[in-house]
């Protein structure tokens, strides 16, 4: 997810074995922000175990202790990282099950510091998840942070989605599923998942209040303009206090299908 603040602390040099993550010490997670995040996951049909609890503790450890040197969140308590990252990126679980099956590649396009590809990969461990960034440190950062999820079925990548046919031959057209968050306009997004997405691919958007004001148009005209169609635009926010943000599913290459833009009443955790 693209949170950085803007200071120049990414371009500094740094230890190789900074990014180790037997270099931070293990957190745990207050049992109230659990307690919350656990009765948010029931209302999305999901039942978090203490092993993955322990594994959402390893990886908040490892992000908290290198975002102390190179930008990767402004969201650093145990409640944000639960519910922005972690909640956050579990709202499309269900989707994403839907429409993959075991051993599908499913690609994190411009994944940051690995979201929502990594709590997705703690839950779907028969799916294959491909993080992908094409920022150098956020990569290499991951690789080190996907050790942490033994098993999960996980790589981390350095490209751009439009240069997969080039720097990634395998992945070339050859994704069942695109997931983008935070990351770019709507329409760039459309660019880089067309050369990642098998035909009638999906690519899942996770976008912010804004998204139908501000890209709206563009995005019709970018579908127009690619392979894509639009198939749902879902409204979603996270608690009564947020408010409402955007799923937004295309296919790639269709069955002719009608698309539908919900008015159904957003999902709100408790």
């Amino acid at each position: 997810m693209n949170l950085l603040p803007q200071n120049n602390k990414a371009s500094e040099p740094h230890d190789p074995d900074a990014f180790l993550p037997e270099r931070y010490p293990l957190l745990q997670f207050p049992q109230t922000d659990w307690d919350w995040f656990t009765a948010a996951c029931r209302d999305l049909d999901i039942e978090p175990t203490a092993a993955q609890r322990l594994s959402l503790e390893k990886l908040f450890s490892h992000l908290t202790g290198v975002n102390t040197w190179l930008n990767l969140t402004r969201l650093t308590t145990p409640a944000e990282y639960l519910k922005f990252h972690v909640f956050d990126s579990l709202t499309i679980l269900n989707l994403v099950q839907e429409m993959t099956v075991p051993g599908d590649r499913i690609l994190d396009l411009g994944t940051g510091g690995g979201y929502p590809g990594l709590p997705l990969a703690t839950w779907l461990t028969d799916r294959h998840f491909i993080l992908l960034d094409s920022r150098r440190k956020k990569i290499e950062f991951l690789k080190h942070t996907i050790k942490l999820l033994p098993e999960a079925n996980l790589e981390a990548t350095c490209f751009r989605g439009r240069e997969a046919e080039h720097q990634r031959p395998d992945l070339y057209r050859n994704c069942a599923l695109v997931t983008a968050r935070a990351v770019g306009p709507a329409s760039e997004n459309l660019l880089d998942a067309s050369e990642l997405l098998k035909n009638d691919g999906h690519l899942i958007m996770m976008k912010g209040p804004n998204f139908l004001k501000d890209e709206g148009e563009d995005f019709e005209i970018a579908c127009k303009n690619t392979r894509f169609e639009l198939q749902e635009i879902l409204p979603i926010a996270l608690d009564d206090q947020d408010p409402d943000r955007y799923i937004v599913i295309v296919k790639n290459k269709p069955k002719k299908s009608p698309a539908r833009h919900t008015d159904q009443r957003p999902y709100r955790a408790r």
